[in-house]
């Protein structure tokens, strides 16, 4: 089998997958699925989150329950699988369960590309609400048939938010715009259209998909409140802009000054978009999801981009 570090083909990526299967005490299965609901909470709130799924038994088939998490890169994994909050909540799945639970770790290709998404919302009236879940089990199971498939999270109506949101996410924009265009889907939709009484459809990239890769399930369908992103857009533009400057300032002296931040705001948003707004939102990921009553979070959140900001300030004031 050939293989060469020299080919331009785009690298596929893979996310990093921890599947755990636990066989759990027939008098201990609500308690478990309390448990199973906080952990996969967590996780939802973790930088470098993807996806997870919790799989119920299937007579005949599969005795265990199975919990599968998906986080975006090898180190992400590893930050989840050691954090405190992973370590208290497995602990008390542990004491639901027959035997000790049984872990498979599949690494990612660290060099990957971020997945994108895709955020559906589904108006459905309360009689209708079975038939509707009846049809998204049916539309995950046709997505994990499809090329590049990372997972599906969905969450219920509650508050003054009275739709439903499914967010799919495939490992590159040709894979999702495959399971898009493709005939399994345009006959669900026929499918759903029976059954909703509205139906929303959003791509998730660029900026906008910065702050929802990572979104709790507190947030439906909108992403962080718009002074966080613009916050989170400073921290991430003043050091990117200083360090372009420093670089590129002697090779433009002799253009004018139009030409030259024409070249400078071209570099930025290219430094931003693929590189520094993806790394600063999963160091802020804990604050961007923080509920409004976090004060914790949100004291936490603000004061690291002081510091951030201010530890700038005097670096460059140096340089």
């Amino acid at each position: 089998m050939a293989d060469s570090t020299d080919s331009r083909e785009p690298q596929v990526p893979q996310p990093a997958t921890a599947i755990a299967s636990h066989r759990v005490l027939p008098d201990k299965i609500a308690e478990y699925r309390a448990a199973q609901g906080a952990i996969t909470d967590v996780a939802r709130r973790f930088p470098g989150f993807i996806g997870t799924e919790v799989l119920g038994p299937v007579p005949g088939l599969q005795e265990e329950w199975v919990a599968i998490f998906r986080l975006e890169s090898n180190q992400a994994m590893k930050r989840w699988l050691d954090s405190p909050e992973r370590a208290q909540l497995a602990a008390r799945i542990e004491t639901f369960l027959a035997e000790p639970s049984h872990m498979l770790l599949l690494a990612s290709d660290d060099h990957s590309e971020p997945p994108v998404a895709m955020v559906f919302t589904h108006k459905v009236s309360k009689e209708r609400v079975q038939d509707y879940l009846d049809w998204r089990r049916k539309a995950i199971a046709a997505q994990a048939t499809h090329p590049g498939y990372l997972a599906t999270e969905f969450f219920q109506p509650h508050g003054t938010q009275d739709e439903w949101v499914d967010i799919v996410r495939y490992d590159s924009i040709a894979h999702l715009n495959d399971w898009v265009d493709s005939k399994d889907r345009q006959e669900l939709l026929k499918e759903l259209d029976s059954i909703v009484e509205s139906r929303h459809s959003h791509r998730v990239t660029g900026l906008e998909g910065w702050f929802a890769i990572n979104r709790g399930p507190d947030a439906d369908a909108p992403p962080p409140p718009a002074w966080k992103m613009a916050l989170a857009v400073l921290v991430a533009l003043y050091p990117t802009v200083m360090i372009l400057g420093f670089l590129t300032n002697p090779l433009m002296q002799s253009l004018s000054l139009p030409v030259q931040m024409l070249i400078g705001n071209l570099l930025s948003i290219i430094a931003l978009t693929w590189a520094v707004m993806p790394l600063v939102t999963r160091l802020l990921g804990f604050w961007l999801t923080a509920r409004a009553d976090d004060w914790k979070s949100q004291a936490l959140g603000l004061g690291a981009i002081a510091a951030g900001l201010a530890v700038f300030v005097l670096v460059f004031r140096m340089m």
